[in-house]
């Protein structure tokens, strides 16, 4: 370490104790080198407490003594980075990177999601003027969100990045860079589970059956929504947490004063329109739901049912859900038909319910009203359907039993064709 020559007067020059060059007994830092000279007192440069020159942080505002003076964005005078306004020419020296939580979130949720996607671009641009030298691709990295697995190692050195410049800064930080990989893998499946189960219990209640194109496209509607639902939930999360820290940083003891962003013409456009396009979707699904359920002769709720004899059916208003238990049992139900008109029985198993097991084997046979067979099907792979054309008028009768290798629950419909 070389050695500090001090000035015998005011006016003769004294050397710089880290590069020896010649300086002013008034310089704090050499014009050479940069170094503190020893000369003087020194000054946190981003609130003005007077600091030692051993110091390499600010005790007041915790700013790195080392850092260069702040300049006006306008006019390049020196000011303090806490003011807001230049003294000089009074041009505005605030950072427009705060984003509300409340902003974000909302975004978020109203675009399904796709917030999400300019959210990871604008963020890594601020994060790129924070790391100089560094290169950053802020639009091909929101793009690489749209690729397989790639996106998942994106994902964590976003995150990453937003931990290394809250720790450089010595800013408070509760991210966690491999739990937030964590949860963009196995977020989604644990919401998705999580709703098909809570979809799931009005239906054991309600004995809705899957056993006609009405349900399955209702389940359809369901199943959709539900897994568009899981990712932008999971996005919302992923956006809300990084936000969070950001801001943090953002606001953090010694650095420009921020305003919260303004919302852009481009976020609002994005949201409402995919908001907007997503609504018309639920209504023409929930639109082909109630035509295909209106064009099906087969109800969607059927009545909790326990089989008795003779039980009479009205074509295409009532199903019936029976259950067999033992392999004796016979359930009956009456028919009344028109002849020449054509009908269709559908018997299908359910698991939905809080009675057992589907009936995966049955024997279901069409009688008439004498006793007479009319016709009889025996089949393990239910659900059955069979059409069929009345020959004659009058009562007939529909018997449903075990094909003697099962027993559980059905169900019972008859529809005119």
């Amino acid at each position: 370490m070389s050695t500090e020559y001090p000035a015998e007067n005011e006016n003769e020059l004294m050397r710089c104790p880290s590069c020896g060059a010649d300086v002013s007994p008034q310089d704090v830092y050499c014009s050479t080198c940069g170094a503190p000279t020893g000369a003087g007192p020194r000054w946190c440069v981003f609130c003005g407490t007077e600091v030692l020159h051993q110091d390499m942080y600010c005790s007041t505002c915790g700013a790195p003594t080392s850092a260069e003076p702040h300049r006006c964005v306008s006019c390049g005078a020196e000011m303090p980075p806490t003011d807001a306004s230049c003294t000089k020419c009074g041009a505005r020296n605030e950072h427009r990177r705060r984003y509300s939580l409340w902003r974000v979130g909302i975004l978020t949720f109203l675009s399904i999601g796709l917030y999400y996607f300019y959210w990871m671009g604008v963020s890594w641009k601020h994060l790129a003027e924070e790391m100089p030298g560094k290169k950053f691709h802020p639009f091909w990295h929101a793009m690489s969100q749209f690729v397989p697995i790639y996106n998942f190692v994106v994902i964590y050195q976003h995150f990453r990045t937003i931990k290394d410049v809250q720790e450089r800064e010595r800013v408070e930080s509760n991210l966690v860079p491999g739990l937030a990989l964590a949860l963009s893998i196995v977020l989604p499946y644990i919401l998705f589970i999580a709703w098909i189960i809570l979809a799931s219990v009005p239906a054991l209640f309600l004995q809705i059956s899957p056993g006609t194109p009405a349900v399955a496209a209702l389940w359809g509607v369901i199943l959709i929504l539900m897994y568009i639902g899981a990712v932008a939930g999971t996005f919302m999360t992923l956006v809300l947490w990084g936000q969070r820290n950001l801001n943090k940083y953002w606001e953090r003891p010694g650095a420009r004063p921020v305003r919260s962003a303004r919302t852009g013409p481009g976020e609002i456009i994005i949201s409402s329109a995919v908001g907007g396009l997503f609504i018309a979707l639920v209504i023409a699904l929930t639109v082909m739901w109630v035509v295909i359920t209106l064009s099906s002769s087969s109800p969607l709720i059927s009545s909790v049912y326990e089989a008795d004899s003779f039980e009479r059916i009205q074509v295409g208003s009532v199903g019936h859900r029976g259950t067999i238990v033992s392999h004796l049992q016979v359930d009956s139900y009456d028919l009344p038909v028109q002849e020449g008109a054509g009908y269709v029985i559908y018997v299908s198993p359910t698991t939905l319910g809080l009675r057992g097991d589907p009936l995966e084997g049955a024997i279901v046979a069409l009688w008439d009203s004498d006793g007479t067979t009319i016709l009889h099907v025996e089949n393990a792979d239910t659900p059955i359907v069979i059409p069929w054309t009345a020959s004659s008028s009058g009562a007939m009768y529909v018997t449903i039993e075990s094909d003697g290798t099962d027993l559980g629950n059905y169900v019972l419909r008859i529809a005119a064709q």
